[in-house]
């Protein structure tokens, strides 16, 4: 249970990033620095899959930011300059970012969720405080009774003697100090490590103790607790212009060689349906719209799969009279 707790803990610290690429201000080159060391108001260069080392604020760059380390959050989040980002989070975009700090490594959100767990796992319960308390004096009479059971009856005889201990070796296991000693700590550090590796951070061993005691529990913010995957609930088809099955796999064909987390459970979608990219299919023009979706040249005809700004953007969304937007939508 100690190394358990230990090796969740250990994931925790492994957020933070141990290593900067600073920026230097006088010649724009990058320089590799010990995140320890990077001064608040430096420009930090975060090329994709690298974690942003303290928090800030993004100077340059437009990216996507997975920040479900901290958050719990699956969605990635869109970054632009001026939008604040915390330390531990992975830029997983298909670009640059330039953050500039406004804390240190010290002082950043994964740092002070790595001190709060330390924190916890020294603030003992008043169920902790009585075993401490009562195992300081029971142990050692304990220890102190079996000690004398198996060392003084032996002056009286060999028999005597071998009763004895058989006697005081019982009461070394019946009694058993050594598992009373142990057993609240081990749990309450097991507890707490546990809840911190699934982004619940208890303030210590009382809190955890009386949370089972809770008989209801009350969430708001409906629809976040999930299991931090994203899958296709539903999908509607407006009009009989595109069937299901064609619109899923035009979907598929456009979503495949995308690196967002949107794009994969859209393809997994269409897999669980059965439907398959024909392979005689020709996919040209591929192109990522940053913030927007995606396009491409699929046998020759020109596919958009975007959100609302897409669609405004080019022209397609306020023209439309309802019926028609529904069916753009769809």
């Amino acid at each position: 249970a100690t190394a358990k707790a230990r090796r969740a803990l250990g994931a925790i610290v492994s957020l933070r990033p141990d290593h900067a690429n600073v920026v230097d201000p006088a010649t724009g080159r990058v320089v590799v620095v010990p995140a320890n060391n990077v001064p608040v108001g430096s420009r930090v260069s975060v090329r994709t899959g690298d974690k942003i080392p303290a928090d800030g604020v993004v100077a340059e760059g437009t990216s996507t930011v997975d920040e479900s380390s901290l958050t719990g959050e699956a969605r990635p989040v869109d970054k632009r300059p001026g939008d604040p980002v915390s330390g531990g989070s992975i830029n997983i975009g298909l670009s640059q970012l330039v953050v500039r700090t406004t804390s240190t490594v010290d002082d950043s959100a994964v740092s002070r969720l790595i001190r709060l767990v330390e924190e916890a796992q020294a603030n003992r319960s008043p169920t902790e405080k009585i075993v401490d308390s009562f195992a300081k004096k029971y142990t050692p009479t304990v220890v102190m009774m079996a000690g004398l059971m198996c060392t003084i009856p032996w002056f009286w005889g060999r028999e005597v003697g071998r009763y004895w201990t058989l006697n005081g070796l019982i009461i070394i296991v019946i009694a058993c100090p050594c598992a009373l000693t142990i057993s609240t700590p081990v749990t309450y550090a097991a507890g707490l490590a546990a809840t911190a590796q699934r982004g619940v951070i208890v303030k210590g061993g009382a809190r955890l103790e009386s949370l089972g005691n809770v008989k209801t529990i009350v969430f708001d913010k409906t629809g976040t607790l999930t299991e931090g995957k994203f899958k296709l609930i539903h999908l509607q088809t407006v009009g009989d212009r595109r069937r299901r099955q064609e619109l899923l796999q035009l979907l598929a064909t456009i979503e495949a060689p995308s690196s967002h987390p949107m794009s994969a459970t859209l393809v997994d979608a269409a897999k669980r349906e059965g439907v398959l990219v024909p392979k005689d299919t020709v996919l040209t023009g591929h192109t990522i719209l940053k913030g927007e979706g995606v396009t491409a040249d699929i046998d020759g005809r020109t596919v958009f799969v975007g959100n609302e700004r897409l669609f405004r953007r080019l022209g397609m969304y306020d023209e439309m009279d309802p019926a028609k937007r529904n069916e753009a939508e769809g």
